[in-house]
């Protein structure tokens, strides 16, 4: 059965009853991990935010299931048909929350989910099912077993993840839905308000720089933890403050503003302090709870990327820009963490850094108008990230015959 302890008691109430145009989404990981924010983001926000859109919820009830539901109902208000109900009122003593929470739940026809696989695992057969999942990327999956009946389908964002992901998850092929992700819509739409929302200064161009976390102090997640990063800075590749000043003086001198964006998990005590430099800026995930903006909502007014192994890569493969990998740790993190390929490096769309020179040299390079590992990455990009436009949350509709 699933997560809830009255789940099973109200599954047989419902088990003969009809389903009902219901559509719930779930995103982060489970309960006992939450993290601000998660709970509301990622491809089950971009893929509920089209359904808006696109006037689904004309048709469907579109309910959202998170810790607070007063912190994002407000903000759908004017909408029809959408409902926010908390986690917490499946096990509730209070019988009428609890009554509607599993009515829902045992009577929707579709659940989108990325991460909380105990949320539907007593559905009927009727019932359907989709992982969105939160990234294609490159490393692997942790506590494998199979989930061919912990869902439905599968959506991944090209041909090679259709592959690898049905080994990792153990799916059938007929599971996976190569639609793209619907948070990568988001990327062709950037946020214009994003600067003063998030307090970044203007520039000519910007280099975006999101480092997969190493170490976490979420709770239940230190299963994940790799390596502690060596040095003052606790980057990968820039080991020390020196480097880091060399580092902001180029950029300064082009005008060009770094934003490096530290993963939710990432324990924040381990990063340096970047309030000296003046063209390196640290953004948290505080920092885009608050401004309510979604990582991908900025990623398009990236001219360059740095990343090491985290899915973002994939994400912005769209903008056929100049992609950079750093991979001092590539040897202890693979052994310690694991990578969906025995050799990663071919499936790496961008240029390898393995220093400090390397990811200086990437970031002149970008600064002077040049495209280093452009081949690569066309030579690999469409089978990563097989479509290259902004309707791939209609295309998970459409692949389900979900329409208005």
């Amino acid at each position: 059965m699933g997560d809830f302890k009255y789940e099973e008691e109200y599954r047989a109430k419902y088990v003969n009853a009809k389903l009902e145009d219901i559509i719930i989404f779930r995103s982060g990981p489970m309960a006992s991990s939450h993290i601000d924010g998660m709970d509301f983001d990622d491809n089950a926000r971009a893929l509920f935010e089209y359904a808006l859109e696109a006037g689904i919820n004309r048709r469907y009830k579109l309910v959202w299931i998170v810790k607070n539901p007063s912190q994002w109902a407000p903000k759908f208000s004017e909408y029809e048909n959408v409902l926010f109900l908390s986690w917490e009122d499946a096990d509730s003593e209070d019988i009428e929350k609890r009554d509607r929470f599993f009515y829902h739940l045992c009577l929707a026809k579709y659940f989108f989910m990325t991460d909380s696989y105990g949320l539907a695992l007593g559905c009927r057969k009727d019932q359907v099912r989709v992982m969105l999942w939160h990234g294609c990327g490159f490393k692997t999956r942790l506590g494998f077993a199979p989930n061919e009946e912990h869902y439905e389908y599968m959506t991944v964002t090209g041909d090679e993840y259709a592959r690898t992901y049905a080994k990792i998850f153990g799916l059938r092929d007929d599971q996976m839905l190569v639609t793209g992700y619907p948070k990568v819509d988001y990327i062709f739409h950037p946020d214009e308000e994003w600067q003063s929302k998030l307090d970044v200064r203007p520039a000519s161009k910007y280099v975006f720089w999101l480092p997969t976390f190493r170490n976490t102090s979420t709770p239940g997640l230190e299963r994940h933890n790799h390596t502690k990063p060596k040095g003052e800075t606790g980057l990968p590749v820039v080991v020390s403050l020196e480097e880091m000043k060399r580092l902001n003086d180029l950029l300064a001198e082009n005008d060009t503003v770094m934003i490096v964006k530290l993963h939710p998990f990432q324990d924040r005590k381990l990063i340096c302090d970047m309030t000296d430099f003046s063209n390196i800026q640290l953004l948290e995930n505080e920092n885009l709870l608050k401004a309510d903006i979604q990582i991908n909502q900025i990623l398009g007014y990236a001219d360059a990327l740095i990343s090491d192994y985290s899915s973002v890569a994939i994400d912005y493969l769209v903008k056929d820009r100049p992609i950079a990998f750093t991979l001092d740790d590539l040897e202890s993190y693979g052994k310690e963490r694991g990578f969906f390929w025995p050799d990663v490096k071919p499936y790496l769309p961008g240029k390898e850094i393995y220093n400090y020179e390397e990811l200086y040299g990437f970031v002149k390079d970008v600064l002077e108008g040049h495209d280093p590992g452009a081949e690569k990455r066309h030579s690999i990009s469409e089978k990563m990230q097989k479509y290259n436009d902004d309707h791939n949350s209609a295309r998970v509709f459409k692949a389900l015959g979900i329409e208005v």
